[in-house]
């Protein structure tokens, strides 16, 4: 099925794909959820998930499915914990923690995943994929078994705010870090057979002060989706709320790309963040 004929059409009339819901829920493929840097070092996954964990419910994903990930020391309210970390804490070794969880509860046994990642998270997402194919130290040996990564409003290309924390973390999402360098090179781009078995979708926003849209998209380089959340009348569709907004009245400004299409699509009426992570999910790289 073509995306361009059927699922696009869709999205222009601003509708949810429910014919998905019913296939998907039933696979039961655990989504985890991993959130983003927080200066204090203390994130409560309840609170920062609760929009999210309530739309897949709605969807047709169980509770049970549905995991929200702690690494910091002070996080709570956290269905899996995978480390003790603080903000200075290098965001590889946070990566390799979550990477060994997922390896030891679900690649071992054959079975697969789909991750969202908020800010950071995604960062922490990326790098736990890239990093158990690539064979570094400390992560397992091998591709981790993740069919879908979904990331919102995450700074591939490093946040918009340097100066504003002082800390090992938000030092290496700064533009032009060590950290920047080596998730850009050539060997350690989705383009290479290591990114190859997961659908990658990045999701943007123009009203996004904190990581812009190009930072979010990874622009120029590839990923499988990107959407492109523009000025909106109705929602400010901020760092915080991309990760909140589940559909209701109204309808947004949105920009797609697909890589097997090569060309963007806009409509004025298309899905909330959470909409288009979930369908993202669900589509599994068939658009």
């Amino acid at each position: 099925m073509k995306y361009g004929r059927t699922v696009a059409a869709l999205v222009t009339a601003g509708l949810a794909v429910s014919g998905l819901t019913a296939a998907h829920a039933a696979e039961a493929q655990p989504v985890y959820f991993v959130h983003g840097y927080n200066d204090t070092g203390k994130s409560d996954c309840a609170s920062l998930w609760g929009n999210a964990i309530d739309y897949f419910k709605e969807r047709g994903k169980s509770r049970s499915d549905l995991k929200t990930v702690g690494y910091y020391a002070g996080d709570t309210n956290c269905d899996v914990t995978v480390a003790n970390a603080s903000t200075g804490t290098r965001i590889k070794h946070v990566a390799a923690d979550l990477a060994n969880r997922i390896y030891r509860d679900h690649t071992s046994k054959g079975e697969s995943v789909e991750i969202v990642g908020h800010s950071m998270g995604g960062l922490v997402t990326r790098v736990a994929l890239l990093g158990s194919a690539q064979g570094w130290e400390g992560f397992p040996k091998g591709k981790l078994k993740v069919s879908d990564v979904v990331t919102l409003a995450t700074p591939h290309q490093g946040i918009t705010d340097p100066g504003k924390y002082n800390s090992t973390q938000w030092d290496s999402m700064k533009p032009g870090s060590t950290f920047m360098d080596v998730l850009h090179a050539p060997e350690n781009r989705l383009t290479e057979s290591w990114a190859k078995g997961t659908d990658w979708s990045f999701v943007g926003s123009d009203e996004d002060g904190t990581v812009s849209y190009d930072s979010a998209i990874d622009k120029g380089y590839h990923a499988d989706h990107k959407y492109r959340y523009r000025p909106d009348a109705d929602y400010d569709i901020s760092h915080t709320n991309i990760r909140k907004l589940a559909p209701g009245k109204e309808k947004f400004n949105l920009r797609y790309w697909h890589s097997s299409e090569g060309k963007e699509h806009d409509t004025t009426n298309g899905w909330a963040p959470l909409e288009t992570a979930y369908n993202a999910l669900s589509r599994n790289g068939d658009w």
